[in-house]
């Protein structure tokens, strides 16, 4: 706990006690750790056969009386542990399966080895990617990264505290590749150091509604302290907008959950892979860590900008018609136009319309007397 506060990450094995362990003990029990459990990877390259190691110890952490249910939640996630091939310096005679004399020079890494000790190097790796791509973040943030973009494995096993979190592989199995792409989002987007990681938001569907058509992204969010006020999402870096839910007078205490739901019409998104971005914002309007996920736009904008010229050119022949028109009648007039003559007289100037057939007289005429009352 000292070495997390202190900035030094700290990824520890969960133990080797399989499910019926009395609790986690030693570093895998510290609040702050991460504390990781193995996978058994079935020595194939797909992951979808993977499953918890037997040896690995289960959570949750035993009650340390804090009134905290969170830090219970133990491991945080699970790594490969299992049949590892391990290097083996093996410079003295003795019992190593690669030893071939001499001085160890041409040792290969033929050695393998099991369990939650070889599982936590695999996250300190990955942690160490993390750090290489962000400097700048925080412990807290490494290990909420790691748990946002780890693969959800098994069923919530305390659902009343957290809908994700499972006793055999914590939040999931460790994913370097998303983990360390988050890790250089929040640098890029100059977020590091100003996310509330104990705001979440979390993508639980994303698919197309046969009823209306549209494509419609689904999910949950909360607070582990306090409480999130809003949901927002934007597509493609563009402005934010705010995602569709149920508002409750007085706001959610922590830990409380809100459903809430974007839909979106893929026919009015630009052709081509749309990424969304999602995130809550708290109280104080300070954002999570973001979610992503993407949608295929339909719209031809190509399509679109020709038939936006086709109605300008249309438009401008229109006001052509109109102009040559007016020349038409302007020339067709029977009637010449009438002239305005003008009559001046000193401190006075008088306007009269007149005709051919009323030609201006040559003397103007005086004006009218007013009758002193």
């Amino acid at each position: 706990n000292e070495a997390m506060e202190a900035g030094v990450v700290v990824s520890a094995a969960a133990g080797n006690d399989g499910p019926d362990n009395d609790g986690l003990s030693g570093m895998g029990s510290s609040s702050l750790s991460i504390t990781v459990g193995a996978t058994d990877d079935k020595n194939t390259i797909d992951r979808s056969d993977d499953t918890v190691a037997s040896y690995s110890s289960r959570g949750e952490r035993r009650d340390n009386g804090d009134g905290n249910p969170l830090n219970e939640l133990k491991p945080e996630v699970s790594a490969p542990g299992t049949n590892i091939v391990q290097a083996e310096g093996c410079v003295t005679s003795g019992g190593c399966n690669n030893f071939i004399g001499g001085d160890a020079a041409d040792n290969g890494y033929t050695g393998r080895g099991s369990g939650t000790s070889y599982a936590a190097p695999a996250v300190s790796g990955i942690l160490a990617m993390m750090i290489e791509a962000n400097p700048d973040l925080s412990t807290a943030e490494m290990k909420e990264i790691l748990k946002l973009t780890a693969e959800r494995r098994g069923e919530a096993s305390a659902p009343d505290v957290d809908p994700f979190w499972n006793r055999d592989f914590g939040w999931g199995m460790v994913d370097a590749y998303e983990a360390v792409n988050l890790a250089l989002y929040l640098g890029q987007q100059n977020l590091t150091g100003s996310v509330d990681v104990f705001s979440q938001v979390h993508i639980t569907n994303s698919s197309v509604n046969a009823s209306t058509g549209l494509h419609e992204i689904r999910g949950l969010a909360w607070g582990q302290a306090g409480s999130i006020s809003a949901v927002e999402y934007r597509i493609d870096d563009g402005a934010w907008m705010e995602a569709t839910y149920e508002t409750v007078e007085g706001g959610l205490a922590a830990l409380e959950r809100f459903e809430w739901v974007i839909a979106l019409d893929a026919g009015q998104l630009a052709e081509g892979n749309r990424t969304v971005e999602i995130r809550g914002l708290n109280n104080e309007g300070t954002p999570s860590l973001p979610v992503f996920t993407s949608l295929l736009g339909t719209m031809d904008g190509q399509a679109n900008g020709g038939a936006l010229g086709v109605d300008l050119v249309t438009l401008s022949a229109f006001l052509v018609l109109l102009i040559l028109l007016g020349l038409l009648v302007q020339g067709a007039r029977i009637d010449p136009p009438q002239q305005l003559g003008s009559v001046q007289e000193t401190g006075a100037v008088d306007a009269v319309l007149v005709t051919e057939e009323a030609p201006l007289e040559t003397q103007p005429k005086k004006a009218g007397k007013r009758k002193k009352s």
